[in-house]
């Protein structure tokens, strides 16, 4: 994976407000990654009480870290946010209004951490691997544009001169 931005001369400048930057298909990915990596992140450590979701997410975690750590270095140079700061994952979450903090209640811990292995087993949760998909992706030429609709829309009423 290649995450290649200039760090240098961040701290003076202000910070950016979050949008994504669909010119730039390395920075659309690594904006979608990163979310991914920081949901799960902020699941696996509201699960920290429950033994097998602790376990899978220190795996998942050992595994993920270095391209974590990429993915928010980058998105802090694109934000404007100092790289030095402390809670640097946090604080690129709150440039993309995303949620720095994961408060489960007893019922929703017991429903979802138990799922967490599994769920971080996924191959789709391999930060690396997902980043490199969704490379191809967002290059697709047609990536943005609508997807047909004819085939799941009906067609219209064909008018005649009696309809109004």
């Amino acid at each position: 994976m290649t995450l290649a931005w200039s760090i240098t001369g961040v701290a003076q400048e202000t910070q950016r407000p979050h949008t994504y930057v669909f010119a730039q298909p390395e920075m659309v990915s690594a904006q979608r990654v990163f979310g991914v990596g920081n949901a799960a992140m902020l699941l696996g450590q509201a699960c920290a009480e429950f033994q097998e979701a602790a376990a899978s997410y220190a795996q998942w975690l050992a595994r993920n870290q270095a391209t974590m750590q990429q993915l928010t270095n980058t998105l802090a140079a694109h934000y404007r946010i100092p790289v030095t700061d402390d809670g640097l994952q946090a604080r690129v979450a709150a440039a993309m209004h995303l949620k720095t903090v994961l408060s489960l209640s007893a019922a929703t811990s017991d429903e979802v951490c138990p799922t967490l292995p599994e769920t971080l087993a996924l191959p789709n949760m391999d930060l690396q691997q997902r980043y490199r998909e969704s490379l191809v992706e967002v290059r697709d030429p047609n990536y943005l544009n609508p997807k047909r609709k004819s085939a799941t829309m009906p067609k219209p009423a064909a008018t005649t001169e009696d309809t109004p």
